[in-house]
């Protein structure tokens, strides 16, 4: 490559590390696959610190996406190693050893893509089924991972057992017709289960006792999963039936970069969700939240949800009486301080009226100083009086409401 583009490269800089030619498509796949798993990365880090910050418990849904992870870098590293022997070139540019063992390690990088596609949404729904505690929700989240599994698995083995079976990671000069049907199959059931996924993210919020706003909020996070579409179609459209057996390294380049663009935001999408700003509206308290305000819980057979009237809590300031002759001492606490029945409320810190306090029947006396003979101390400014007392109003009204 450099003595081809050597003139053009001034000089003191080295040639392009690729360049698409006619017979040379490597590049589009190396951007796509390199760029792509550089945000998932970076999108598992944000991950690991929204759960290391908000809840440090770690779930099957963060260990599912950790799977997921892995086997994207290691799909995504086979693509690059053989995007360096050969794929995204044409084959009359390649020996024949050369050849099927660009064809091996792509055959490979695709069974990787296909578990590593289904993990990522089984994360989806490991988090959806962490939300809520319900019954019939933990049903259909249940249904769907069993479905998500079956899809995994039946896609795994129509990519392993295509052409013919002696070789199966051949198609050049073989026999492989069913293969773009295959993938036309695979990716039909790829965006159902996507669609499925964002209805049961409606399901969940559908019955939630929380405004319309907040509803779409959720609802609208994890409609990012939605975006797959765009990638799976492009995929399917780019894919060449008649190059996957003349030259599939090089006509196929476009259907393998849309492979890494869709398996990288599949990873992306599933982080999303998880963000705190996002759901601080749909904590039923179950989940990894750790907002608990102003959240509503699933009850087993209706929706409860208590409802505390306003009440204000006023620290009780020391009172100073005007002839500074007699003490006001809070009941049940040996702190004295001097009070006066007509202090002013703006050196009191306290409003005129009746108080609501966030102590339980909190009543100022009046006493005085001198003490009887016995050593007993009488009240003489609070008998059948009160102008020194602090009432305490709290009012409950508790609402069941039916499904």
């Amino acid at each position: 490559m450099s003595s081809n583009y050597g003139p053009l490269v001034p000089e003191g800089q080295y040639p392009p590390f690729a360049v698409v030619t006619p017979d040379d498509h490597s590049a589009w796949i190396i951007i796509a696959a390199a760029l792509g798993l550089v945000c998932s990365l970076i999108f598992g880090a944000l991950r690991i610190v929204v759960r290391l910050t908000i809840s440090p418990k770690f779930k099957l849904d963060d260990y599912s996406l950790l799977v997921a992870t892995l086997l994207t870098i290691i799909q995504s590293s086979i693509v690059l190693g053989a995007c360096s022997r050969g794929l995204g070139k044409s084959v009359d540019l390649l020996p024949l050893e050369e050849q099927n063992e660009v064809q091996r390690m792509y055959y490979t990088s695709n069974l990787f893509f296909v578990l590593a596609l289904g993990m990522s949404k089984m994360s989806v729904v490991f988090f959806l089924l962490r939300l809520s505690p319900v019954k019939r929700h933990k049903l259909a989240f249940n249904l769907t991972l069993g479905m998500t599994a079956a899809w995994t698995i039946a896609s795994f083995f129509a990519v392993a057992l295509q052409c013919n079976l002696q070789h199966a990671w051949l198609s050049v000069n073989e026999d492989c017709t069913a293969t773009f049907l295959r993938w036309q199959v695979i990716c039909a059931f790829d965006i159902m289960l996507e669609v499925l996924i964002v209805a049961l993210a409606v399901y969940l919020v559908w019955s939630l006792q929380s405004s319309r706003s907040s509803k779409f909020l959720v609802v609208g996070v994890f409609s990012f999963r939605l975006i797959l579409i765009v990638p799976i179609a492009f995929r399917i459209s780019t894919f060449d039936q008649t190059g996957w057996t003349t030259n599939p390294l090089l006509l196929e380049a476009p259907f393998i970069a849309w492979t890494q663009s869709e398996l990288n935001y599949s990873l992306i999408s599933a982080t999303i969700p998880t963000f705190q700003n996002f759901l601080k509206n749909l904590n039923t308290q179950f989940g990894g939240i750790g907002n608990h305000e102003n959240a509503y819980g699933y009850g087993s057979g209706t929706d409860s949800r208590i409802r505390k009237g306003t009440t204000a809590s006023y620290a009780m300031s020391k009172l100073r009486s005007a002839n500074h002759n007699s003490t006001v001492d809070e009941e049940g606490d040996g702190d004295h301080a001097s009070s006066s029945a007509h202090a002013n409320d703006s050196e009191q810190g306290v409003p005129s009226g009746n108080i609501e306090t966030g102590a339980s029947n909190g009543t100022l006396v009046e006493r005085s100083r001198s003490d009887t003979a016995n050593g007993e101390t009488m009240s003489i400014g609070s008998n059948e009086s009160r102008r020194m007392m602090i009432k305490k109003d709290v009012t409950w009204n508790i609402v069941t409401e039916n499904r």
